[in-house]
C-alpha cells in the first residue's frame, strides 16, 4: 500500500517534470530540440535538479488540506467534508505565486508554507489563480471553465479516500469529493468530472483490480461506466440542465477512444494528438489514460509517451504518472526520474503522511519525535517544530 501510495505521488511529479519543458511546444518543435523521439530525459536546471510544475505543487496542497482535514476529526471530533478542506490549502498554493516567504501575520493552513522552493512561479492556470482570487475576495467563482487544472491535482484524495475509508458506506462518495475539490476553481462538468473518474481509476488500482496492468483496461471501463451514476453539485443545482447527460457522454466517448487507440497499432504521437492536446480536464485525462494504458508494464515507457506531443504535457504526463505509479509503485521508477527530482523528499514525505493518516488524537501527549511533528505539521501548520511562546 505504501509503494503503490508513493508511487502515484512520485510517479505523477516525474511526468510533470519530465513535460515542464515542452507544455507549449509544438511536437516538430520538440523534435527539432530533443530529436525525432521527442524528450526522453530530464532537462535540467542550474541546480542541476528537474523543476515540477504547478500541476504537483497543488497536488502537494491538496493532500496537505485533505490530511488538515483528517486531523481535525481526530483532535476535535467533527469533521466537513473531505474536500471542502482543499479550499484553505489551495488558498496558500495562490499566496505562494503571489508572496516570496511566509508572512506570519496572515492566515497559514498548510506546513508546505515553509518550503522555500514552492513560492516559485511554474507557469500556474489562470483559471485557477482568479477562482481563488475570488474565493479570497468573498465573491461567487463565475467562470466555465473546462481546462484540466482540476484533474491534475485531485489525486491525493483517492490514496486518503482508499486506506483510509472516507466512503460513509456510499461507493460514489469518493468520487463526489474528487469532483467537488475540482469543482472549487472549475465550474464546467468536464473540468471537474474527470477528477471524478480519476479518483475511482485509482481507488480501484490501490485495491489491486488491476493486477499486474493487464486488467488496467477493464478498471478504466468499469470506472467509465459508472461515470452516469457520479452526481453533484452542479447537478442538482440544475445549472447545466438538460445537458449534464451530454457532458458525461463527451467524457465516457473520448476515455473509451483512448481505450480503442492503447490496443491499435498507431505511433503514439499520432493517438494522442488525434484525442486532443490535453488542455481540458477530459483530453488530458484520456491522453494518460492511453498512454497508463499503452505502457501498462514501462512506467519510463508510459510517462514518455504521455509528454510527447502537441499541447499540456506537464499535465498529461503528471496524471499519467498518477495511474502507473500507482499500478507499478515507487519501486518500479527509475532512479534516474527520483535522484534529480525537485522537491522528492517532500513528495515522499507527503505521500508517507497519506499513508499512514493522522497519528494524533484529542487525548494524545504527543510523547514521540514523529507525533510532535505531525502536532506541528497540521495543527501549527509548520513543517517542524518551532519554540513554544511563553504567555
Amino acid at each position: 500500500m505504501l509503494d503503490r501510495t508513493q508511487g502515484c505521488m512520485v510517479g505523477g511529479a516525474v511526468g510533470d517534470a519530465l513535460g515542464y519543458p515542452v507544455e507549449f511546444a509544438a511536437w516538430p518543435q520538440i523534435q527539432w530540440k530533443y530529436g525525432v523521439s521527442g524528450i526522453r530525459s530530464y532537462q535540467l536546471d542550474r541546480r542541476g535538479l528537474a523543476p515540477i510544475s504547478d500541476d504537483t505543487q497543488m497536488s502537494l496542497f491538496t493532500a496537505a488540506g485533505i490530511l488538515l482535514g483528517m486531523t481535525r476529526k481526530y483532535m476535535r471530533g467533527i469533521m466537513g467534508r473531505i474536500d471542502t478542506y482543499c479550499q484553505w490549502s489551495y488558498l496558500d498554493w495562490l499566496h505562494t505565486q503571489e508572496w516570496s516567504s511566509r508572512h506570519e501575520e496572515e492566515r497559514i493552513d498548510s506546513w508546505l508554507m515553509d518550503v522555500p522552493e514552492l513560492y516559485a512561479r511554474r507557469a500556474p492556470g489562470n483559471t485557477c489563480l482568479s477562482a481563488l482570487r475570488a474565493i479570497e475576495k468573498d465573491k461567487p467563482v463565475e467562470n466555465d471553465s473546462c481546462g484540466c487544472g482540476g484533474v491534475m491535482r485531485t489525486a491525493p484524495m483517492a490514496l486518503l479516500s482508499y486506506i483510509h475509508d472516507y466512503s460513509n458506506g456510499d461507493p460514489d462518495y469518493c468520487d463526489m469529493c474528487a469532483a467537488e475539490a475540482a469543482r472549487i476553481t472549475h465550474k464546467h462538468p468536464l473540468g471537474f468530472l474527470p477528477s471524478a473518474v480519476l479518483n475511482r481509476i485509482l481507488m480501484r488500482i490501490m485495491a489491486g483490480k488491476a493486477g499486474d496492468g493487464e486488467q488496467l483496461a477493464a478498471v478504466v471501463e468499469d470506472c467509465v461506466t459508472a461515470l452516469a451514476g457520479i452526481k453533484s453539485q452542479t447537478d442538482e443545482d440544475k445549472t447545466y440542465g438538460e445537458c449534464w447527460p451530454n457532458h458525461v457522454a463527451k467524457l465516457q466517448s473520448i476515455i473509451r477512444k483512448a481505450l480503442e487507440l492503447a490496443y491499435s497499432d498507431k505511433p503514439d504521437v499520432v493517438a494522442i494528438e488525434s484525442l486532443g492536446g490535453g488542455w481540458t480536464g477530459h483530453e488530458a485525462l484520456a491522453i494518460a489514460i492511453y498512454s497508463a494504458v499503452k505502457h501498462r508494464h514501462s512506467f519510463e515507457d508510459a510517462i514518455i509517451s504521455a509528454v510527447n506531443h502537441s499541447g499540456d504535457s506537464d499535465s498529461t504526463g503528471a496524471i499519467c504518472g498518477n495511474i502507473i505509479g500507482c499500478l507499478l509503485g515507487r519501486q518500479a521508477i527509475p532512479s534516474k526520474f527520483t535522484d534529480k527530482l525537485e522537491l522528492v523528499d517532500v513528495i515522499e514525505e507527503m505521500a508517507h503522511d497519506l499513508w499512514t493518516g493522522c497519528i494524533i488524537s484529542e487525548y494524545d501527549r504527543r510523547e514521540t519525535e514523529e507525533k510532535k511533528l505531525w502536532y506541528w505539521k497540521y495543527c501549527k501548520h509548520r513543517r517542524e517544530p518551532q519554540p513554544e511562546r511563553r504567555r
